[in-house]
């Protein structure tokens, strides 16, 4: 059989180009790293993780189909109209389509079943019931050493992408601007010269904590002084330089301000278990093949 694909659910292809850009996402998404600088041991975990989430979305993509659900034309072009805004430019975001082996068509398709899945999801955990108070405060006595809100740190930056063989050219560049900061309004800069959307915000991030962002950016924030543009800092997206804006310090939360963040993580609790319930049932009638 053909190594592109690499599961069929139901008679339906998993192809190993969407495997492979669910692992890197599940990478960046949990460990703030590319698929290649994975351990072994953690490489594993996320492509079982993969291909698990692979499965289950068409299944439910299918049970979606079978019951009439299908997202609109005009979500799906919202959507990648969304999605270009991460880019410099229409061009800059077909460009790494194409440069990922995927055609306009095909990303349509991949969208249009990306929201049908998130649609009928939606549905299906619509009707479950809100965590009461005392669920709250039963959470809240149980975890309450936990119930602190982390340091945070307000950073704006530049970022310059790393094109094919431009890599030292590239860090130059940064070595030039960082000069520039010295004499010249940071924000100004970076609405000119970041490549990262943050730049029509004057590369304004607004706060963050630790592991928000990936370890060399979060590392260089925190460690900072507020107001001084720092070395020029390497991570999987490119070169960067940061300013700390401000800088937050923790402090421990009251169940009034822990409330909203202990309903939400109760509710995703609940969808998560109604979830995998149902998906579980969908595979126990499906024919589920590993190529």
């Amino acid at each position: 059989m053909s190594t592109d694909i690499i599961a069929k659910v139901n008679g339906s292809p998993i192809s190993r180009a969407d495997f492979n850009n669910a692992v890197q996402g599940y990478a960046m998404e949990l460990h703030r790293k590319t698929m290649e600088h994975l351990s072994a041991d953690e490489l594993s975990a996320i492509e079982e993780l993969a291909i698990e989430k692979l499965v289950a979305r068409e299944l439910i993509y299918q049970e979606a189909l079978s019951r009439g659900v299908l997202t609109t034309a005009e979500a799906v072009a919202a959507e990648i109209e969304r999605l270009m805004k991460n880019f410099n430019s229409p061009e800059e975001f077909f460009a790494t389509l194409e440069k990922a082996g995927i055609d306009q068509a095909a990303y349509q398709r991949m969208i249009r079943q990306d929201l049908t899945v998130n649609l009928l999801t939606e549905q299906q955990v619509a009707g479950l019931p809100e965590p009461d108070f005392e669920q709250v405060e039963s959470v809240y006595q149980a975890h309450a050493e936990q119930m602190k809100q982390p340091p945070r740190v307000r950073a704006c930056h530049i970022l310059l992408k790393v094109r094919d063989g431009e890599r030292e050219a590239t860090r130059q560049r940064m070595v030039e601007l960082r000069q520039r900061c010295l004499q010249e309004d940071f924000a100004e800069l970076a609405r000119d010269a970041s490549d990262c959307p943050s730049a029509a915000r004057g590369g304004d991030l607004g706060y963050f904590k630790q592991g928000d962002m990936v370890q060399s950016f979060s590392e260089a924030a925190f460690s900072q002084p507020v107001g001084e543009v720092g070395d020029i800092v390497e991570s999987p997206f490119g070169f960067h330089l940061i300013k700390v804006l401000g800088r937050e310090e923790g402090k421990a939360l009251s169940l009034e301000e822990a409330a909203p963040k202990i309903r939400q993580f109760l509710k995703g609790e609940a969808a998560s278990r109604h979830l995998q319930a149902w998906v579980d049932e969908l595979k126990s009638s499906a024919s589920i093949e590993m190529v």
